[in-house]
């Protein structure tokens, strides 16, 4: 059944909000079993995702602040809703390689998968690297889901914020001097494209290097000795990723 939204003039954001308040703790990991028991209100908020999106109801999310809002929030929601929905199948999402990216969706009244929404819509139409800190798959090491929804005109405060958070995680990052290796989470290999372009668009860097993005927000003891270390100094390798899911 389709859900009817009044025309209220905004978007409510309010029961994912609760929702995630809920049963998502300071880490960033879901207590799934919990939320089960409330499906029903998220399965409420993916109806409303459904109904209404900047593209059918575009005078809703007139800046582009709100409307990054909407996709990222979109996005983490339904991964969200379909754990919740195969819980205590802890694999479902992950059971291969990024198929749950294949999951039908409906936003505004369009359908389409999670793989358009973060590749056709997300990042092609908001090159900014730094929604790779705000997406959570449902894997343990993706970026920790934000309990509560984001802010209202908040979304670029909040990106800086998860940007530092994440980079700053020696899960995520980590520098030995000693050998002066670098090790990094797999989704600065995965969208090496994303941050070097960044780089090059906004930073004016004709080749940039994964370790000048990584130096902006690195602010661990050795900081200073990354900063100025040349891409040729430094040896690069990548974390293992850990697709548990993000469980309680």
């Amino acid at each position: 059944m389709q859900l009817t939204v009044k025309n209220t003039g905004h978007f409510s954001y309010d029961e994912y909000d609760r929702l995630t308040r809920a049963y998502v703790n300071e880490q960033g990991v879901v207590n799934y079993e919990g939320l089960k028991k409330e499906i029903g209100g998220l399965n409420d908020f993916i109806e409303q995702l459904g109904a209404v999106s900047p593209e059918n109801k575009p005078e809703w999310f007139a800046s582009e602040d709100e409307r990054k809002r909407y996709y990222l929030t979109a996005y983490n929601a339904f991964i969200l809703f379909y754990a919740t929905s195969a819980y205590p199948d802890r694999h479902a999402l992950w059971s291969r390689l990024g198929m749950f990216k294949n999951k039908d969706i409906v936003l505004g009244g369009r359908k389409l998968t999670l793989n358009d929404l973060e590749h056709n819509i997300i990042r092609k139409q908001f090159p900014d690297p730094r929604i790779h800190f705000a997406l959570n798959c449902g894997a343990r090491s993706c970026p920790p889901l934000k309990a509560g929804v984001i802010a209202e005109n908040a979304t670029e405060s909040e990106l800086e914020e998860a940007a530092r958070h994440f980079i700053n995680d020696p899960g995520n990052v980590r520098f030995d001097e000693s050998s002066m290796t670098l090790y990094l989470s797999k989704i600065f290999d995965w969208f090496a494209v994303d941050f070097l372009n960044f780089l090059r668009v906004k930073r004016g860097l004709e080749s940039p290097h994964i370790v000048q993005y990584i130096a902006l927000y690195f602010m661990g003891t050795n900081a200073e000795i990354l900063v100025k270390a040349s891409a040729d100094d430094l040896s690069i390798k990548y974390l293992d990723y850990d697709k548990e899911l993000n469980d309680q």
